[in-house]
């Protein structure tokens, strides 16, 4: 079974992605500390990262960068309420420096077959 580190810290929004997402081993994380921790406990043996944007302390892209440098291939989704126009700059220089290679943005809300397919 495919293992998913989901970061996600609104309540609702993760309550849908939990049911969405429960054909698989989903590690639910609400802070940047909890997802580093899950992936470091399960020794990278992580096969998604769908993160949030925006979560208190880091992006969900920095948290992306801090695991790809412990495992380069990782496939991320970001997901955000707003269109990447509207990012940061720092955001928007942090998702070059991760690369368009298996990282997709899905902007909220969004329907269930995004993640399913």
């Amino acid at each position: 079974m495919k293992t998913i580190l989901l970061l996600e810290d609104e309540p609702s929004v993760m309550k849908l992605l939990r049911h969405m997402l429960k054909q698989y081993n989903v590690l639910e994380a609400t802070t940047v500390e909890e997802a580093l921790l899950l992936f470091t406990d399960r020794n990278h043996r992580v096969d998604l990262l769908v993160a949030d944007l925006t979560v208190p302390k880091l992006s969900g892209i920095q948290v992306a960068l801090l695991v790809r440098a412990e495992f380069p291939g990782m496939p991320v989704i970001l997901i955000s309420g707003y269109p990447v126009s509207c990012w940061s700059s720092r955001d928007s220089a942090d998702l070059l420096r991760l690369g368009s290679n298996s990282v997709v943005t899905i902007q909220k809300p969004f329907h269930a077959h995004l993640f399913l397919n």
